[in-house]
């Protein structure tokens, strides 16, 4: 279908949060990640619409929803701000899709509000700490926090990029880029404190929550694509290599949208 989403705005403690929706049915939200803006979303939304109600947002002090002061992040208040867009909506559940701190918002959703979950879709996200070479992971990422403590947002912002593996694929298009000030508050707010950050998965098993985690074929063995492989052994669950990099649901939408729609029936047979 075309992109025509319907534009809003809910207030949710102390921040409006600008999301866009668009298409009939279940609902399915899509999370951002560290990028902060939901128009990476916007190519499978509009594949999807004419199946689901679809909602993305820019999240807590990205891009459009911007707060006076920015604060540190806080992964309890981030899933507060998607149960905002929820209930705005008229929902009292949602299919849940997340990517990499996207994906990790979702996990924390899961476990504060494991009844609105209809179904949750991982994807990359980056729990460190669960790796077998976690320490060496660990040292990496305080190494990037001192760089943007000495030289700023941007160096550590360029040296992080190096990590993200498969965006300079032959043929494969370019992401959509965030705002300017999006990375500056991803690195004065957000990184030290995803850093090590895991929400409890051990209650969501015991939660019996419906989750299936996904990793970009494109991303080989980058540290966040591995990660997805301990987040299945604890939760059990059905975990799924996919087409495209660590943004391919929005670059490669085509590609991706069969084996969305495969975990997402793969899920519903598990209930």
């Amino acid at each position: 279908m075309e992109f025509k989403p319907t534009t809003a705005i809910v207030h949710n403690e102390g921040c409006d949060l600008h999301y866009w929706h668009q298409g009939e049915g279940p609902l399915i939200t899509f999370i951002p990640g560290g990028n902060g803006h939901g128009r990476q979303f916007n190519n499978i939304i509009a594949a999807l619409s004419a199946q689901f109600t679809c909602v993305t947002f820019d999240r807590r002090q990205m891009s459009s929803s911007q707060v006076p002061v920015n604060k540190r992040f806080n992964p309890p208040q981030q899933a507060r701000d998607v149960r905002a867009i929820i209930k705005a909506l008229g929902f009292e559940k949602s299919i849940l899709f997340g990517s990499s701190s996207g994906g990790i918002i979702g996990f924390q959703f899961a476990h504060d509000f494991p009844e609105m979950v209809d179904h949750l879709i991982s994807h990359e996200a980056g729990t460190t700490t669960l790796l077998p070479d976690a320490s060496e992971i660990m040292e990496r990422c305080i190494h990037l926090m001192e760089v943007h403590q000495a030289y700023g947002f941007e160096q550590a912002q360029r040296e992080f990029e190096t990590l993200l593996i498969g965006y300079d694929d032959e043929g494969i298009p370019k992401t959509v880029p965030p705002e300017p000030a999006n990375p500056r508050n991803f690195w004065e707010n957000e990184f030290a404190a995803l850093v090590g950050y895991v929400p409890n998965l051990w209650r969501l098993k015991e939660n019996k929550v419906s989750v299936g985690v996904m990793r970009g074929i494109r991303c080989k063995d980058a540290f966040y694509a591995r990660a997805v492989e301990e987040q299945a052994k604890i939760l059990d669950c059905p975990r799924m290599a996919v087409p495209g990099h660590h943004q391919g649901f929005e670059v490669e939408t085509k590609e991706f949208l069969p084996s969305l729609l495969e975990m997402l029936d793969i899920l519903e047979k598990r209930r």
